[in-house]
Protein backbone atom coordinates (compact mmCIF):
# COMPACT_ATOMS: atom_id res chain seq x y z
CA UNK A 1 0.00 0.00 0.00
CA UNK A 2 1.80 3.19 -1.05
CA UNK A 3 1.57 6.15 0.80
CA UNK A 4 3.03 9.68 0.36
CA UNK A 5 6.06 11.27 2.41
CA UNK A 6 3.39 14.25 2.92
CA UNK A 7 0.78 11.94 4.42
CA UNK A 8 3.52 10.34 6.71
CA UNK A 9 4.91 13.79 7.99
CA UNK A 10 1.29 14.99 8.25
CA UNK A 11 0.02 11.71 10.70
CA UNK A 12 3.65 12.85 12.65
CA UNK A 13 2.67 16.21 12.97
CA UNK A 14 -1.46 15.48 14.12
CA UNK A 15 0.04 12.39 16.11
CA UNK A 16 2.29 14.92 18.41
CA UNK A 17 -0.28 17.49 18.20
CA UNK A 18 -2.70 15.76 19.88
CA UNK A 19 -0.47 14.15 22.38
CA UNK A 20 1.33 17.51 23.23
CA UNK A 21 -2.40 19.28 24.05
CA UNK A 22 -3.49 16.07 25.60
CA UNK A 23 -0.24 16.16 28.24
CA UNK A 24 -0.36 19.91 27.90
CA UNK A 25 -4.00 19.65 29.41
CA UNK A 26 -2.95 16.62 31.57
CA UNK A 27 0.24 18.49 33.23
CA UNK A 28 -2.84 21.68 33.89
CA UNK A 29 -5.42 18.94 35.71
CA UNK A 30 -2.27 17.82 37.76
CA UNK A 31 -1.20 20.99 38.80
CA UNK A 32 -5.01 22.05 39.89
CA UNK A 33 -4.35 18.82 41.51
CA UNK A 34 -1.35 19.34 43.45
CA UNK A 35 -2.93 23.09 44.60
CA UNK A 36 -6.27 21.80 45.72
CA UNK A 37 -6.30 18.02 46.45
CA UNK A 38 -10.16 18.45 47.05
CA UNK A 39 -11.03 19.98 43.83
CA UNK A 40 -12.66 17.55 41.26
CA UNK A 41 -11.12 17.57 37.94
CA UNK A 42 -12.26 17.79 34.40
CA UNK A 43 -10.69 14.48 33.55
CA UNK A 44 -13.10 12.85 36.28
CA UNK A 45 -15.19 11.44 34.09
CA UNK A 46 -16.81 8.69 36.42
CA UNK A 47 -15.84 5.57 38.17
CA UNK A 48 -13.62 4.27 34.77
CA UNK A 49 -11.82 7.58 34.00
CA UNK A 50 -10.72 9.41 36.78
CA UNK A 51 -7.15 11.73 36.27
CA UNK A 52 -6.75 12.03 39.82
CA UNK A 53 -6.79 8.45 41.05
CA UNK A 54 -4.00 7.45 38.51
CA UNK A 55 -1.85 11.38 39.00
CA UNK A 56 -1.74 9.89 43.24
CA UNK A 57 -0.46 6.44 42.00
CA UNK A 58 3.88 5.59 41.66
CA UNK A 59 3.35 4.86 37.91
CA UNK A 60 2.11 8.25 37.12
CA UNK A 61 5.80 9.84 38.06
CA UNK A 62 7.83 6.69 37.12
CA UNK A 63 11.09 8.41 36.68
CA UNK A 64 10.59 11.16 39.58
CA UNK A 65 8.67 13.71 38.12
CA UNK A 66 5.22 13.61 36.31
CA UNK A 67 5.38 11.36 33.06
CA UNK A 68 2.91 14.00 31.24
CA UNK A 69 6.26 16.48 31.38
CA UNK A 70 8.07 13.94 29.73
CA UNK A 71 5.31 13.48 26.53
CA UNK A 72 5.46 17.26 26.51
CA UNK A 73 9.00 16.88 25.31
CA UNK A 74 8.69 14.05 23.06
CA UNK A 75 5.46 15.81 21.82
CA UNK A 76 6.39 19.46 21.17
CA UNK A 77 9.94 18.23 19.58
CA UNK A 78 8.56 15.61 17.49
CA UNK A 79 5.65 18.03 16.18
CA UNK A 80 8.91 20.85 15.29
CA UNK A 81 10.71 18.04 13.20
CA UNK A 82 7.39 17.08 11.24
CA UNK A 83 6.29 20.85 10.96
CA UNK A 84 10.55 21.02 9.28
CA UNK A 85 10.19 17.98 6.83
CA UNK A 86 6.36 18.89 5.87
CA UNK A 87 8.15 22.21 4.57
CA UNK A 88 9.94 20.62 2.75
CA UNK A 89 13.63 19.88 5.31
CA UNK A 90 15.78 17.48 4.44
CA UNK A 91 16.51 15.72 7.85
CA UNK A 92 18.85 13.69 8.71
CA UNK A 93 19.01 10.17 8.78
CA UNK A 94 20.46 9.33 11.99
CA UNK A 95 17.70 12.38 13.49
CA UNK A 96 14.93 10.07 11.84
CA UNK A 97 16.54 6.96 13.35
CA UNK A 98 16.84 8.84 17.24
CA UNK A 99 13.17 9.75 16.93
CA UNK A 100 11.89 6.46 15.48
CA UNK A 101 13.58 5.25 18.42
CA UNK A 102 12.18 7.43 21.22
CA UNK A 103 8.71 6.98 19.83
CA UNK A 104 9.16 3.10 20.02
CA UNK A 105 10.31 3.38 23.27
CA UNK A 106 7.24 5.55 24.19
CA UNK A 107 5.12 2.49 22.82
CA UNK A 108 6.45 0.42 24.91
CA UNK A 109 6.33 2.77 27.98
CA UNK A 110 2.71 3.88 26.82
CA UNK A 111 1.47 -0.39 26.62
CA UNK A 112 3.05 -0.15 30.36
CA UNK A 113 1.63 2.52 31.94
CA UNK A 114 -1.61 1.52 30.21
CA UNK A 115 -1.55 -2.25 31.70
CA UNK A 116 -0.70 -0.51 35.50
CA UNK A 117 -3.33 1.78 35.05
CA UNK A 118 -5.66 -0.64 34.09
CA UNK A 119 -4.88 -3.73 36.00
CA UNK A 120 -2.99 -2.00 39.05
CA UNK A 121 -4.90 1.43 39.50
CA UNK A 122 -7.94 0.17 38.56
CA UNK A 123 -8.59 3.76 36.67
CA UNK A 124 -8.11 5.00 33.23
CA UNK A 125 -6.81 9.00 32.00
CA UNK A 126 -8.78 9.55 29.38
CA UNK A 127 -5.37 11.97 28.25
CA UNK A 128 -3.37 8.99 28.23
CA UNK A 129 -5.06 6.93 25.58
CA UNK A 130 -5.25 10.39 23.65
CA UNK A 131 -1.47 10.38 23.98
CA UNK A 132 -1.14 6.84 23.20
CA UNK A 133 -3.27 6.79 20.31
CA UNK A 134 -1.37 9.40 18.88
CA UNK A 135 1.99 7.34 19.93
CA UNK A 136 0.69 4.22 18.09
CA UNK A 137 -0.11 6.44 14.55
CA UNK A 138 2.98 7.65 14.77
CA UNK A 139 4.77 4.82 15.07
CA UNK A 140 3.46 3.11 11.84
CA UNK A 141 4.29 6.72 10.01
CA UNK A 142 8.44 6.66 11.11
CA UNK A 143 8.19 3.29 10.12
CA UNK A 144 7.05 4.00 6.86
CA UNK A 145 9.12 6.79 6.92
CA UNK A 146 12.77 5.13 7.83
CA UNK A 147 12.43 1.48 6.48
CA UNK A 148 13.34 2.07 3.25
CA UNK A 149 17.03 3.12 5.00
CA UNK A 150 17.45 0.51 7.41
CA UNK A 151 20.75 -0.92 6.82
CA UNK A 152 20.00 -4.66 6.27
CA UNK A 153 20.35 -7.27 3.84
CA UNK A 154 19.07 -6.96 0.33
CA UNK A 155 16.96 -10.23 0.91
CA UNK A 156 15.35 -8.73 4.37
CA UNK A 157 14.85 -5.30 2.52
CA UNK A 158 12.87 -7.65 0.29
CA UNK A 159 10.65 -9.03 2.86
CA UNK A 160 9.90 -6.11 4.40
CA UNK A 161 8.98 -4.16 1.13
CA UNK A 162 6.71 -6.35 0.77
CA UNK A 163 5.36 -6.83 4.08
CA UNK A 164 4.79 -3.08 2.93
CA UNK A 165 3.16 -3.30 0.47
CA UNK A 166 0.64 -6.24 1.56
CA UNK A 167 -0.34 -3.60 4.52
CA UNK A 168 1.25 -5.70 7.23
CA UNK A 169 2.89 -2.46 9.34
CA UNK A 170 -0.90 -1.25 8.81
CA UNK A 171 -2.41 -4.61 10.11
CA UNK A 172 -0.02 -4.69 13.01
CA UNK A 173 -1.06 -0.89 14.21
CA UNK A 174 -4.52 -2.01 14.17
CA UNK A 175 -4.12 -4.93 16.31
CA UNK A 176 -1.82 -3.09 18.76
CA UNK A 177 -4.69 -0.52 19.11
CA UNK A 178 -7.06 -2.90 19.35
CA UNK A 179 -5.35 -5.38 21.84
CA UNK A 180 -4.74 -2.34 23.79
CA UNK A 181 -9.16 -1.38 23.61
CA UNK A 182 -9.77 -5.07 24.07
CA UNK A 183 -7.93 -4.98 27.47
CA UNK A 184 -9.58 -2.30 28.88
CA UNK A 185 -13.00 -3.30 27.97
CA UNK A 186 -12.24 -6.51 29.06
CA UNK A 187 -11.12 -5.44 32.70
CA UNK A 188 -13.85 -2.40 32.92
CA UNK A 189 -17.13 -4.27 30.76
Amino acid sequence: MKVSNKSLWTTVTIGSSVGLIASLIQTIERINSALNPKVALSCDLNSIFSCTNVFNAWQSRVFGFSNSLICMIFFATTAGLALAALTGSKLNLKLRYVFQFFSVFFLAFGAWYLWQSTFRIGYICIFCIFCYSAVIAMNWAWFRINYKDYKLSKNMKTKIQQFVDNGGDIFIAIIWAIVIAAMIIFKFW
